[in-house]
C-alpha cells in the first residue's frame, strides 16, 4: 500500500510540473550579452545547500529502493547508508534554515506574488520578491518542519523507546514526511532548473545577471541598487 502511495505522490508532483513546462515554459529573459553580474549567495550559503541536497539524494534514493524492492524496510548496506547520510541532511539543513531565518520572514509584497502565484500561470506577470520570494519562503519554513519530522521520527525508529504502536506511529509519521519532502523537491528542482534559467547557476557558481535578479526579485535588487 505504501509503494502504491509514494507512486502516486511523485505523480503528482512530476505530472503537474510537465504540463506547466508544456504549456507555460520558462520564464526566459530577454536576449542579449549580460557580461555583468552581482553576487547572490555566498560559499557558505552554497555549501550547507549542497551538504543538504546530497544529503537528502541518499536518504530518498536509498528508502525508494527500500519502497519498491525490499518491501519498505531498510536493512543491510541499504540501512547503514540511510544512516550515514541522514546527519548531513540534518546538519545541512539547520544550517540552512538558521542562515536563511531572517531572509524567510513574510513580508506584506509577499501576498502580491501569492495572487499571481509568482506569475507562473498568469502570463509571466511581474511579481513582487525579496531576496525571497513568497514560494520560496514557504518551502523553506515547510521543508524545516517536514525535516524535523524526518529527523525525530529517524531517532526514534532507531533508539525505540516506545510500545510497539507508538514505534509504527513513528514509522507512519517519517514515511509520510519523507513522500511530501520528496513532492517538494521536485516542485523545487524543477522551478530551480527548467522553469527559470539562470537559477540553478546562481546556487553554483553564488552570481546571478543584473536582469535576472531584477525579473525575479525586483525587491531585492531594488535594495542592491540603493546600498551602491
Amino acid at each position: 500500500m505504501y509503494r502504491i502511495i509514494v507512486l502516486v505522490g511523485i505523480a503528482a508532483a512530476v505530472v503537474p510540473v510537465l504540463g506547466h513546462l508544456i504549456v507555460f515554459g520558462p520564464k526566459r529573459l530577454p536576449r542579449g550579452k549580460k557580461p555583468r553580474t552581482v553576487r547572490r549567495f555566498g560559499l557558505w550559503e552554497r555549501f550547507i545547500h549542497l551538504i543538504t541536497v546530497a544529503g537528502f539524494l541518499v536518504l530518498a534514493g536509498t528508502g525508494m529502493i527500500a519502497v519498491i524492492g525490499q518491501r519498505g524496510r531498510l536493512e543491510d548496506w541499504l540501512w547503514i547508508i540511510h544512516a550515514a547520510a541522514a546527519p548531513f541532511f540534518a546538519l545541512g539543513l539547520s544550517a540552512i534554515v538558521v542562515t536563511w531565518a531572517r531572509d524567510g520572514v513574510f513580508a506584506k509584497y509577499d501576498w502580491d506574488w501569492a495572487k499571481v502565484f509568482g506569475g507562473y500561470l498568469w502570463g509571466n506577470k511581474h511579481a513582487p520578491a525579496g531576496r525571497f520570494n513568497g514560494g520560496q519562503k514557504g518551502y523553506l519554513w515547510l521543508a524545516a518542519l517536514l525535516g524535523l519530522a524526518l529527523v525525530v521520527s529517524g531517532l526514534g525508529r532507531m533508539a525505540p523507546v516506545l510500545d510497539p504502536f507508538g514505534q509504527e506511529i513513528l514509522y507512519f509519521v517519517h514515511r509520510a514526511a519523507a513522500v511530501l519532502l520528496i513532492m517538494m523537491a521536485i516542485v523545487h528542482l524543477y522551478l530551480g532548473t527548467f522553469a527559470n534559467p539562470g537559477t540553478f547557476g546562481a546556487m553554483i557558481l553564488g552570481r546571478v545577471s543584473p536582469e535576472w535578479a531584477e525579473k525575479h526579485h525586483p525587491n531585492w535588487w531594488d535594495g542592491l541598487r540603493e546600498d551602491r
